[in-house]
Formats: structure tokens, sequence, C-alpha cells
């Protein structure tokens, strides 16, 4: 089988056996996730974190694999949407199982100028809750709330998670969406190991 280009950069990266290095891209795809999800809620971290993840954890497939290039697509766009998934979803599913539901009040929100970093902008919500607490929220724009409207928010008591608006987060589909995301790795994990034993078979 000839070397795809991946398997050489694979190799010149000091990757000697995948069994390693594609588990521990999965491990620092998870980190990321705590650093967002917990303080210091760093997305900065996260994406850090995941990018190397994500790129460990293919190369270390291509190097298990024995080079293919297919296994790098293979195993980039389901640690991509694992990891996606993870911090959506994930969060949301965090919320609904450690957080508290409350009738809040919008009392205030300002636009934020995100252009340095991001194409967009968002706002930033203040919102009155139940026994005079106040808490901060950040949306996009699509997500943003008038002044004066009474929302569902998630509020983690112990102050772990940071809180968010209930509708932003639905159950049934952050539980689907990490269930689907953890198949994906798990299929390409079982199909590169399956085509690898039949090739040291036949050789």
């Amino acid at each position: 089988m000839a070397v795809s280009p991946a398997g050489v950069l694979a190799r010149r990266l000091g990757i000697r056996t995948g069994r390693v290095v594609a588990p521990s891209g999965l491990v620092a795809i998870l980190v990321g996730t705590l650093l967002f999800l917990l303080p210091p809620h760093s997305s900065i971290a996260a994406i850090g974190f995941g990018i190397g993840g994500v790129a460990a954890f293919a190369l270390g497939m291509v190097r298990f694999a024995g080079g293919p290039w297919w296994v790098l697509i293979a195993a980039v766009v389901p640690g991509v949407l694992l990891f996606a998934a993870l911090n959506v979803a994930g969060r949301g599913l965090a919320l609904h199982l450690f957080a508290r539901s409350e009738s809040c009040q919008v009392a205030q929100r300002e636009e934020v100028d995100t252009r340095s970093r991001y194409p967009h902008y968002g706002f930033m919500h203040t919102v009155s809750c139940p026994g005079g607490v106040t808490l901060t929220i950040r949306t996009d724009s699509t997500d943003r709330q008038a002044v004066g409207d009474r929302v569902r928010v998630l509020d983690d008591p112990g102050g772990l998670l940071e809180p968010d608006f209930e509708k932003r987060h639905n159950l049934v589909v952050d539980t689907l969406a990490l269930v689907a995301a953890l198949g994906l790795v798990t299929a390409v994990i079982m199909v590169v190991r399956g085509r690898t034993g039949r090739a040291r078979l036949v050789r």
C-alpha cells in the first residue's frame, strides 16, 4: 500500500503508533470541552485543545491504518463534530442535569462588538431572577431577548456552569447530537481497525 501525504506527515511528526496518539487526541478534545464548560470558561483554550485534539486523533488513526489518505478525512469530520457536540449539546445537557430552571426578567440588554474576533456581534443580557439574583447571559444576535421579557433561565446553583436561556437548549436534541457524534467516532475507529486487521491477515 502506497503511503499518502497524510501518512508521511504523521511519520515526520514523530507519530510512531496511533494506539497512543489517537486516544490522546480524544482526551484533548474532552479537556477543551471542560475548559469551556467549567471555570475559567475559556473559549480560546477550548478551541486550541479542540484543534490539537482533532489533529492528533486524525493523524493517529492515519498512522494506525498504515497511511491511507481517506482515513484522515474519515477521522477529521467526526472529530470536529464531536468537539462541536460536546461544547454545544454537552453544555445544554449539563445545564438540564445540574442547573435549575427559573423564571426571570430581562432587565438590560447591551450590544457587544465582537468584530475584532468574529465576523458578527452579540448581546449581553442582564436578567433579574427570584431572590434578588442577577445573572448575565451572552448570546448571538439571533438569540437576543427584549428588555422586560419574562424568560426561563437555566442557572447552576454551584456557579460552575454559566447560565443560559432555557429555550436555547432542547434536552432531546442535545442528547441525540451527543449520541450521534460519539457513534460516528466509534464507527470510524471500528472501520479502521477492521480494515487494518484484514490487511495484516492478507500479508
